[in-house]
């Protein structure tokens, strides 16, 4: 009976993995993987060595442990896309564990076909541009997602060793969406914890000694990886180059992404107090603060101290709580307002579908202290999510990398909660009523799934295919442009290019970015850009004292080349340097062509006068 039942087991877990394998060649089959953002090609830079010449786990946005044990692999192999690969295997491995898990709660043959034909419908309709245009954020959101769900699904029992060795997955992809993207994986966090309320006051008895030692045993265990992995990181960033830029990094996060820049007209005085010109503030505005060594940490941090203080006074951001931001609670109410009203989104119509399927076929039916808990959990939910959403209006902080895990994990949350429901109950606690309530249940899960089968095609047939194969058309422009750029970087190798910031982010709303699996060059790049989120790094400075630079400013006022889009206005530059006392005309000295003869970029050169 043990070896039957072992087969069967090991037949459904080969069976899935057989049928993700199939899912992700067929994904490959009918697109090329890319990375999302220049932001991830710039980890994959790092960690391969194609910034510095050398791999390094110093990738600034991934915890190091995480980046050390890529760059190993790249340092053993560098040929092979390790990054993009192991973002690929993080996506698929979970949906590889979501399959396993369907059909081990489904009991018949159909009904596992019908639920990995939904789960397919899903991501195939509704999350296939995050599937095959790799966004390591969305990646983060994924492993939380699927912890979520395993976890809200996972077979109940009195036994903590056991229930630890059940939940051990869950575990390990909090771990791993942690050190991805640790504010993802905090944003998410919410989701996480509720599903542990549900499943702790779902047990027959709260309080009991078993009970305790099953779950906080796991959030031990849980608090004990993060601080780890954490401790790693800190310990490693912990040299005083490193430690002084990640003071910067922060007051340039907060600044650009949650505050943003007082004008420099209205605010003169402050920003002549702190030794800040106008031609410096220019630089902040296009985002090529490279190229001023005056701009450090200490004028960061004075700027957003001067945010928050402004804010307190009433004047420019709002401060509500102790929370500053750029919108009023009431202002998030109203745009939240909108959004329940007027979304049309395909992945919110789902969410919205899914609520009313869960009120339709779990609270509806259910009977006393189970339907109690079935609207108690559903209205969590809704605060859960209604608490997040508004801090995100508040801040203004909502792009696709942020909202689609967000939404996702109400997903997933939703399904946890109805597909889990009688499935964690201790065998000792399975009676008649019990067996006959998920008999019922079981029945229903049928209709779900049939319906979400039906939902999820109708989606891939109302456009998701031809939204990703549009957006690939546009990628294909963006790419002739950005590769055509890169090749005349590599032909030129003994020169050193700055790239403006504005100019290397996107081309007809396309991103600039690479495919993960084809033409992969982990090869050094010469060439850096005037600003981001690695500019002013001791890995920045790194890379420009290969060149024989001491800094942008002095390597663009000798011989590197300035790279911007074809007619750009650089009298901007031409004004930061006349504050130096230095007068430099730019010349366009080349243009990069795509294969079609297209400029794609102009070079320039600085002449002193």
């Amino acid at each position: 009976m043990t070896d039957d039942r072992t087969g069967t087991k090991a037949a459904k877990v080969c069976g899935a993995f057989v049928f993700t394998v199939l899912l992700a060649l067929l994904f490959a089959y009918l697109f090329d993987f890319y990375y999302d953002l220049n932001d991830d090609t710039m980890i994959k830079d790092i960690l391969s060595g194609a910034y510095t010449g050398r791999p390094s786990g110093f990738c600034i946005q991934m915890l190091y442990p995480l980046g050390w044990c890529i760059a190993l692999l790249y340092k053993a192999i560098p040929a092979v896309p390790w990054y993009g690969l192991f973002l690929c295997l993080c996506q698929f491995g979970v949906f590889f564990l979501i399959a396993v898990r369907l059909l081990f709660l489904m009991r018949r043959t159909w009904t596992r076909i019908a639920a990995l034909t939904a789960e397919t419908a899903l991501v195939f309709g509704l999350f296939l541009r995050q599937f095959v245009i790799i966004q390591y954020s969305v990646t983060a959101g994924i492993c939380m997602a699927g912890a979520v769900f395993l976890f809200l699904t996972a077979p109940g029992t009195d036994k903590p060793s056991v229930f630890f060795r059940r939940n051990l997955l869950p575990l390990m992809l909090v771990v791993l969406s942690f050190m991805i993207r640790t504010e993802v994986c905090f944003m998410l966090l919410p989701f996480l914890l509720l599903a542990g309320m549900a499943r702790w006051c779902g047990e027959s008895r709260f309080f009991t000694v078993e009970n305790f030692r099953k779950y906080l045993t796991l959030i031990a265990a849980a608090v004990l990886c993060m601080a780890a992995v954490y401790s790693l990181d800190l310990l490693a960033y912990s040299g005083s180059e490193w430690s002084n830029f990640r003071s910067f990094f922060d007051a340039r996060t907060k600044l650009y992404d949650y505050y943003g820049l007082p004008k420099y007209e209205e605010h003169r005085s402050f920003y002549e107090a702190i030794g800040l010109s106008r031609e410096s503030y220019a630089l902040l505005e296009n985002y090529n603060f490279a190229l001023d060594e005056s701009i450090d940490t200490w004028r960061l941090e004075a700027i957003v101290a001067y945010q928050e203080k402004l804010a307190e006074q009433g004047i420019g951001l709002r401060d509500t709580a102790g929370l500053i931001s750029k919108k009023s609670l009431r202002e998030a109410l109203w745009q939240y307002k909108n959004q329940l009203q007027g979304s049309h989104s395909l992945v919110s119509m789902t969410v919205i579908v899914l609520y009313l399927l869960y009120m339709l076929l779990r609270v509806v039916p259910a009977r006393g202290k189970a339907r109690v808990n079935a609207v108690l959990w559903l209205v969590f939910l809704v605060m859960v999510r209604s608490a997040l959403w508004l801090y995100l209006y508040m801040v203004d902080r909502l792009p696709d990398r942020v909202t689609v895990p967000l939404l996702m994990m109400e997903m997933v949350a939703l399904l946890g909660f109805w597909l889990g429901e009688g499935n964690h109950l201790p065998d000792m606690l399975v009676n008649k009523a019990a067996a006959l309530q998920a008999a019922s249940a079981s029945k229903a899960a049928k209709v779900l799934v049939s319906l979400l089968c039906v939902t999820g095609a109708l989606v891939v047939l109302l456009g998701s295919l031809r939204a990703v194969q549009a957006e690939y058309g546009r990628r294909a422009a963006a790419d002739a442009r950005w590769n055509a750029m890169m090749d005349y970087c590599r032909k030129n190798g003994n020169n050193y290019y700055v790239i403006d910031v504005y100019s290397s982010t996107s081309y007809q709303n396309a991103a600039y970015s690479e495919k993960i699996f084809t033409g992969v060059e982990n090869t050094y790049k010469n060439f850096d850009y005037c600003g981001g989120w690695a500019a002013k790094s001791p890995l920045a400075r790194q890379k420009l004292a290969r060149h024989h630079f001491r800094d942008v400013q002095s390597a663009l006022g000798s011989t590197a080349y300035f790279v911007t889009a074809p007619g750009k206005d650089l009298d901007w530059l031409v004004q930061y340097y006349k504050k130096r006392k230095i007068t430099v005309t730019p010349v366009c000295v080349d243009q990069i062509q795509t294969a079609s003869s297209e400029i794609a970029f102009d070079v320039y050169q600085l002449i002193r006068n």
